[in-house]
């Protein structure tokens, strides 16, 4: 089950596209309700099915994931881009690492998937180039900086996936409260960022909360 309701799509299409969507399996099911009684911010279950479809199609060699949480966007990850893929996500807390790295275990990925503990922006800076894939759901305030150092590590064909964009229903409303005013503010501007770029072509989708989906041009 979901963490909540959608905050994007009416709550009757929100019951509706739930019920379209495959069972997950066990282990799948049990991290997503580690993640509800943690009130851990892992991705929805449709945001989930999207990176499914994105790299089973893509076929990506390599994919970076900033922030790992539990560990269920990379597991989703890597089983729908497949054997001769590998996964690099980033995580600054030591212990949802150790979570992350049982639970792949248990999927018997850990030859495809490393766990980094580390800061995104330092992981990422560091990374040389050829991302086929990279899937963003980090710190908020940092997303355009991601941007940033994302395009020009991006292989010819490279994809960017970005979670939590619309924050909510944050950014296209004219009142926000103020403990929201600033992360908001910054989606708004890594989201002008990512559809006006010379080297992207983009769209926002408003699945779960809001994702954002960009290849080069």
């Amino acid at each position: 089950m979901k963490r909540s309701l959608d905050a994007i799509v009416q709550a009757d299409q929100a019951r509706y596209l739930e019920a379209l969507e495959r069972p997950r399996d066990s282990l799948l099911q049990e991290m997503e309700e580690d993640a509800r009684v943690r009130d851990l911010p892992i991705s929805d279950p449709e945001v989930a099915s999207f990176l499914a479809v994105t790299a089973r199609g893509c076929g990506p060699r390599l994919i970076v994931e900033l922030g790992t949480n539990i560990g269920y966007g990379a597991i989703v990850l890597a089983r729908a881009a497949g054997p001769s893929a590998r996964v690099l996500t980033v995580e600054h807390s030591a212990s949802l690492c150790a979570t992350a790295r049982a639970y792949i275990e248990r999927a018997g990925l850990s030859a495809q998937i490393e766990v980094r503990e580390g800061k995104a922006l330092e992981v990422l800076a560091a990374i040389s180039g050829g991302i086929d894939l990279a899937y963003v759901d980090c710190v908020k305030e940092e997303y355009p900086r991601y941007l940033e150092l994302l395009v020009p590590r991006l292989s010819e064909r490279g994809v960017i996936i970005a979670d939590n964009v619309l924050w909510r229903g944050h950014v296209a409303r004219g009142k926000v409260p103020p403990s929201e005013q600033a992360r908001t503010a910054i989606l708004r501007e890594f989201n002008d960022a990512i559809m006006k770029h010379a080297s992207l072509r983009a769209v926002v989708l408003p699945l779960g909360d809001g994702v954002a989906f960009a290849t080069k041009t």
